[in-house]
């Protein structure tokens, strides 16, 4: 029977819905009955929100008292709740070792990738000495020998003009990154030494001198001697 259901289904016409006109194209796409739907029960759905909210503030009684008032006030005509977001110093001092932390950690992972892009490119810290060994076969040829006058044979392949291009290329890019690889270690390692130096101070005892420098705008902190017991 169930057969007979499916051949019948698959012989019926299908009904497609129209889509929106070419006049009315400025309008976006035609609403269909399904999302008609959809905006009827949102819109019902706020209307019987708001009505309850309207029936609440109606039997609320201005006199009574409750401990949301203490902290919450009215800004235009809006409630707004004052949090207290304050932590304490033991949270602080941990959240600035996790991110201490953290920071170790991806200065340790750029100083790698530093490192390994060096290691393929040259002339990064110092210039490349090139090395060129010639054998001769006999000691007089080892006596006459002229480096100046020397002419090497050339055995690197000649490549063209676009495949020299395109290395240039490549190389251009590798140097950019390697540029900004170091850039962005160097901003870890400042952000890290800053956040040590929070932690310091916070763990400190005792008054902290901050003093500036007008030309080179470098702050110094000071600590007042205490005599050990």
């Amino acid at each position: 029977m169930s057969s007979f259901k499916n051949a019948a289904q698959a012989q019926r016409r299908t009904h497609r819905e129209r889509s929106q006109p070419a006049h009315r194209k400025k309008f976006g796409l035609l609403e269909k009955h399904k999302d008609y739907v959809i905006r009827a029960k949102d819109f019902n759905n706020k209307k019987k929100i708001i009505k309850q909210l309207r029936s609440i503030a109606d039997e609320k009684n201005p006199d009574e008292y409750y401990r949301g008032m203490i902290k919450s006030n009215i800004v235009d005509g809006r409630h707004k709740n004052e949090r207290d977001n304050s932590l304490s110093a033991e949270a602080l001092k941990l959240f600035k070792t996790q991110d201490a932390n953290y920071l170790q950690v991806k200065l340790q992972a750029e100083k790698q990738k530093i490192t390994k892009l060096q290691s393929v490119l040259h002339d990064t810290m110092h210039e490349k000495v090139n090395h060129h060994i010639v054998f001769v076969d006999s000691d007089t040829e080892v006596d006459n020998f002229d480096p100046e006058t020397y002419e090497a044979p050339l055995q690197k392949v000649q490549r063209s003009p676009e495949i020299q291009k395109a290395l240039c290329k490549i190389k251009k890019q590798q140097y950019s990154l390697l540029r900004l690889r170091i850039n962005r270690a160097e901003s870890l390692n400042n952000a890290a030494s800053q956040l040590k130096l929070q932690r310091t101070i916070a763990a400190s005892k005792g008054s902290v001198k901050k003093t500036t420098d007008e030309e080179t705008g470098k702050v110094t902190y000071k600590w007042r001697k205490q005599r050990a017991k």
